[in-house]
């Protein structure tokens, strides 16, 4: 468990943000935030009310779903400047109005020359020189509020947010992350696709993809349970082939980037500003940590806990109780019988980990490893939207094919640790 929370914060929220009057208000500053008030809540965020407040949420939501778009002179000055006065020799048709937009920037359909269909996404102008007081003002207005609490470690998560949000705003990164996942995902064609770059119309402010068809996964809560299935285990087995195989990770749990195409049965992965590498090492002691959990081995739990950087050492037994129990809980799904499917919608999973959230807020010594926040925000992202799409999942067999993977490519050094 690397994300912990408690009660310490409602106090200091009571007069002010539990106040719905103030929620409109609270949105409003998000929303001058941009991406770095968004960022830290999704960081933060497990879905529980004792993390953000719902208030807190739903002001970050608004804000969200009311991102303002460019207007068209601001459109056509960008494309001026990224591809050069004759931009429209690049085109047979654009639409200057975006069909998407969020806290970065804005996307954009057109139509090249030789017929390809591309989305285009346009960097907001002057988001990248404002992350830093973006996420100033943010700390300001939660100490202000004291809408978090201790054990969140904020100033951690704020660190890591800053690093995300200039990664995502450097489109050339994206697009080499999402050259890299398309490479990888050649060897799944029945399961995942990824859209091609534009190379000669990718900048560092503009990225240009080929375009691909599909609908947010959030869109399939009330489709059949065999379609729902398949969704939840195509994203619980893409997390553990991202870490364990391609050793890279898309990190962003938003639902917008999964975009299900029912007529192909494959997911359409997109938006890549948040992809992140992970060493061996790390990696190593993860995937000692989910096995044991899978084994309901405390031994190796606590051992790769203290590896991985969960744990100092120092803490007393009722933390390394909690860290021991919320790690079992996250590994529930993979201790079914075989040929079994774990059903998220019926298992409760986040009520079990707020009963243990108190006590890691109150005895946790140091704040969870930097990868960490990035790691759990994908792995708490895919676990809810499988327990919204109530699906039903082949947890256990994904562990046990990616942990023999794993120990045929590592041998003996991975057991020797």
């Amino acid at each position: 468990m690397g994300l912990s929370s408690g009660g310490d914060g409602k106090e200091g929220i009571a007069k002010y943000a539990l106040n719905e009057k103030n929620a409109d208000r609270l949105a409003a500053n998000f929303k001058n935030m941009r991406g770095g008030a968004l960022k830290i809540g999704q960081l933060l965020s497990t879905g529980e009310e004792s993390v953000l407040p719902p208030i807190i949420r739903d002001a970050m939501e608004k804000a969200r779903s009311e991102a303002d778009i460019m207007p068209l002179k601001q459109v056509t000055k960008n494309l001026v400047r990224e591809y050069g006065a004759d931009w429209q020799q690049n085109f047979s048709e654009i639409n200057l109005y975006p069909f998407a937009a969020a806290s970065i920037g804005q996307v954009h359909e057109a139509l090249l020359k030789d017929g390809t269909r591309v989305a285009l996404k346009m960097q907001y102008t002057g988001i990248a020189g404002s992350i830093d007081s973006d996420l100033n003002n943010f700390k300001y207005l939660a100490d202000m509020l004291g809408i978090f609490p201790r054990g969140l470690y904020l100033n951690e998560a704020i660190d890591v947010a800053r690093a995300e949000l200039h990664w995502e705003c450097n489109y050339e990164r994206e697009a080499a992350y999402q050259r890299a996942y398309k490479k990888h995902l050649v060897a799944y064609p029945k399961d995942f696709y990824c859209p091609a770059v534009i190379d000669h119309l990718s900048t560092k402010s503009i990225l240009c993809s080929e375009f691909v068809d599909g609908v947010e996964v959030d869109t399939f809560l009330d489709a059949p349970q065999e379609l729902r299935n398949r969704i939840g285990s195509l994203l619980i087995s893409l997390c553990f082939k991202e870490l364990f195989e391609f050793k890279l990770m898309q990190t962003d749990p938003n639902p917008a980037n999964y975009l299900y195409d029912e007529s192909r049965d494959i997911m359409n992965l997109i938006d890549f500003g948040a992809g992140r590498d992970f060493e061996q090492d790390f990696l190593d002691s993860y995937m000692h940590i989910i096995w044991g959990a899978f084994k309901g081995d405390k031994q190796a739990i606590l051992e790769n806990s203290f590896d991985i950087g969960f744990l100092t050492g120092d803490e007393n037994k009722e933390m390394f109780n909690a860290q021991v129990k919320g790690t079992m809980i996250v590994g529930e799904p993979f201790r079914t019988e075989p040929g079994e499917l774990y059903d998220f919608g019926a298992a409760g999973i986040t009520a079990k980990v707020h009963t243990i959230l108190p006590t890691l807020s109150k005895h946790r010594l140091t704040p969870p490893p930097q990868e960490v926040y990035s790691l759990h925000k994908k792995i708490i992202g895919s676990y809810l939207m499988c327990i919204k799409l109530r699906a039903q999942v082949p947890a256990r067999a994904i562990l046990e094919e990616t942990y023999a993977k794993w120990h045929e490519l590592h041998g003996p050094a991975f057991y020797e640790r």
